[in-house]
């Protein structure tokens, strides 16, 4: 008799654990790819975090992680995206004068497009230091900075290199040259090197107070320029880098990037921050857009407006005259 109780009971919660399934299936609704599909067919997603930024005329680049490049015909109102093979991690990319664009890859390669970013031809940088940046100067040659002070130029698109070291155990992080004669680089412990005949030759400066470490830096011209950098540090020169002086800013976030846009500097780092220049220190700017984590690039596009790049797929145009 208990037996059969038993098994009465055994059948029961067979069948209505059975029931209980059909029930949950028949409710589930479909599966569906829809909104993965249409995202994976948008030019920028949430997942790219984009490192730099190149502009010439209206041809505009920006390069991030896993060998993502978008690229727009219209300063920023379109945009298309490349992938390259591989997934490179691209941390740096610039315009040259004769319309082409050289990224810059942790590998070491470059790739090289001329054709506004459309398609990107690989070339080796023939050494095992790790780059930093990269700059392409007024003569065309693409120069490249990195690990152990080095410096690498190619005066034909990255098919051939030269490379020099002071052989100091620094890296190297930001390059600019005003003209075909003047340039300077900046990096770690302070560092801050110039040329004065491009770039055969660099000349050390004093280091940067408390071996700051740069990690972006403009200059309007050989002797006025900023460094920026970790807790909302700003550095200004007047005088060739030969000595300089703290800003006053409003935050203590990193900073990433800064550039001239119209008659105003303007700056870029983390939580979304965006500081101008008034004159006499950096203000915090509302840029109006929806963006809670870093900016890590800002190039301008005409006297007004700017491009803005970062992580979570974060490529805003703003208006420094307004928001």
């Amino acid at each position: 008799m208990i037996h059969s109780i038993l098994t009465v009971r055994l059948i029961t919660a067979v069948l209505f654990a059975a029931t209980l399934v059909m029930t949950l299936t028949g409710c589930e609704a479909p599966l569906t790819m829809d909104g993965v599909e249409r995202a994976l067919k948008e030019p920028i997603r949430r997942t790219d975090r984009f490192q730099a930024l190149a502009r010439r005329g209206d041809s505009v680049v920006a390069v991030g992680n896993q060998g993502v490049i978008i690229h727009s015909p219209d300063g920023g109102a379109s945009w298309k995206r490349v992938e390259l093979p591989d997934w490179p991690a691209l941390i740096d990319v610039s315009a040259c004068p004769d319309g082409s664009f050289v990224a810059l890859a942790f590998a070491p390669l470059v790739y090289v497009s001329s054709d506004s970013g459309a398609t990107w031809t690989p070339r080796e940088i023939p050494s095992t230091e790790s780059p930093q940046a990269m700059t392409c100067a007024p003569d065309n040659r693409i120069w490249v900075i990195g690990a152990f002070t080095t410096r690498w130029t190619s005066p034909d698109a990255g098919k051939t290199w030269v490379e020099k070291t002071n052989d100091e155990d620094a890296l190297l992080t930001t390059i600019q040259f005003f003209d075909e004669s003047n340039g300077v680089i900046t990096g770690e412990f302070g560092t801050v090197m110039v040329t004065t005949d491009a770039g055969e030759t660099w000349e050390t400066l004093a280091p940067l107070v408390d071996e700051f470490y740069p990690q972006a830096a403009y200059f309007k011209d050989p002797q006025t320029g900023w460094i920026i950098g970790l807790g909302g540090v700003v550095l200004h020169t007047n005088d060739g880098g030969n000595t300089w002086t703290e800003q006053e800013t409003e935050t203590a976030v990193p900073l990433y990037g800064i550039e001239q846009i119209g008659d105003s500097m303007v700056v870029v780092g983390g939580e979304g921050t965006v500081l101008r220049y008034d004159g006499s220190a950096w203000r915090q700017f509302d840029h109006g857009k929806p963006v809670r984590l870093y900016i890590r690039a800002i190039r301008a596009i005409d006297d007004s407006r700017a491009i803005i790049a970062g992580v979570g797929g974060t490529l805003h145009i703003i208006d420094v005259d307004g928001t």
